[in-house]
């Protein structure tokens, strides 16, 4: 009988070739695995092979989604075909995109927030739908229940939508960070303990819905591997691709400013001291504005911007929302 750490390796080595998640292959190994007699602890011969192993069970879905409070009377015999955004297809599709967690959402975020010419931005939209699947799953309450989201996605409203969305929106921007130190000590090892946790979970998946979400966290964890694992640049140099990891935070702290009001990323003001500084990202609590901002104090420039206010790289300040006088508006 093949052990444990037998099958965790055969596994892996089916994922990398078939270009699935871990999980995946952890299921399709199983079933590929025969079924053998287990020896009694007593060491005493057993006879024949062990039971065939329960072939699956196919039941019908309904044809249309279910009311949020289906009760199963409409359709018997069938299960029930669970609400999502996208099933609301007289809705715009950007107030849809934002209401599908883990990827519409982030994916969003980063075409409603991201400059279009910064592609590589763009790309770390996957690193947010991470976050988002890791908070969900440790902290189900953040997820907003699926007779709050409906009623929200039916008003044909993306302010509605972020509404609904605001704790966990909130809870990723407290987590996220553009501090480097905070990123590599804390938030990057939090993220690889719970793409180990994705990998070993073999629960039983009960919903067409609950296959497919956790086969989109599975590739999730996937690229997040790849992000960190070493391949050979153009250079000839081995390196790892990486990830913009400070650009999620950068949106997450765009959207709450503009539902609360404060400073957002980039906005010029003046300390409570007189210096002018360059608002780097901001610090949230439960609700409400922001309690702190991060700041880098805007110097004269040299060279090419002589004459002009600009931030110093090498600061990176954090001042509590009362240090703030205001805005900067006397200088260019």
């Amino acid at each position: 009988m093949t052990t444990d750490k037998q099958f965790k390796r055969a596994a892996r080595k089916l994922a990398e070739r078939e270009g699935i998640s871990y999980t995946a292959a952890r299921r399709l190994a199983a079933a590929r695995e025969p079924a053998v007699s287990v020896p009694p602890a007593d060491g005493t011969a057993t006879a024949g092979t062990g039971p065939e192993p329960i072939p699956p069970h196919i039941y019908p879905t309904a044809g249309a989604p279910c009311p949020v409070d289906c009760d199963g009377a409409a359709h018997p015999r069938a299960v029930c075909w669970l609400w999502r955004p996208e099933d609301s297809k007289h809705v715009r599709f950007d107030v849809r995109r934002a209401a599908q967690l883990p990827n519409g959402r982030a994916w969003q975020f980063a075409g409603r927030y991201e400059a279009q010419s910064s592609f590589h931005g763009r790309e770390a939209h996957w690193l947010l739908a991470l976050v988002y699947a890791m908070l969900t799953d440790q902290h189900p309450e953040l997820r907003p229940g699926r007779t709050e989201l409906w009623a929200a996605v039916e008003t044909d409203d993306q302010a509605a939508v972020d509404g609904v969305m605001e704790p966990l929106d909130r809870a990723a921007a407290r987590l996220l960070t553009k501090v480097p130190e905070q990123w590599w000590d804390e938030v990057k090892p939090r993220l690889d303990a719970y793409a180990d946790v994705v990998d070993a979970d073999d629960r039983e998946l009960r919903t067409w819905q609950e296959i497919d979400e956790r086969h989109w966290v599975g590739r999730l964890v996937d690229q997040w591997r790849r992000a960190w694992t070493e391949s050979r640049n153009d250079n000839g140099y081995m390196e790892a691709p990486g990830v913009m990891w400070v650009a999620p935070k950068g949106w997450l702290d765009e959207l709450l400013v503009e539902r609360h009001g404060g400073h957002g990323p980039g906005a010029r003001v003046r300390l409570t001291d007189g210096r002018p500084a360059m608002v780097y990202a901001a610090e949230w609590d439960e609700a409400g504005a922001p309690v702190a901002y991060r700041i880098r104090e805007l110097v004269p420039g040299r060279h090419g911007n002589v004459g002009k206010l600009v931030p110093s790289i090498s600061s990176d300040e954090l001042v509590t929302r009362d240090q703030v006088a205001g805005e900067l508006n006397d200088v260019a």
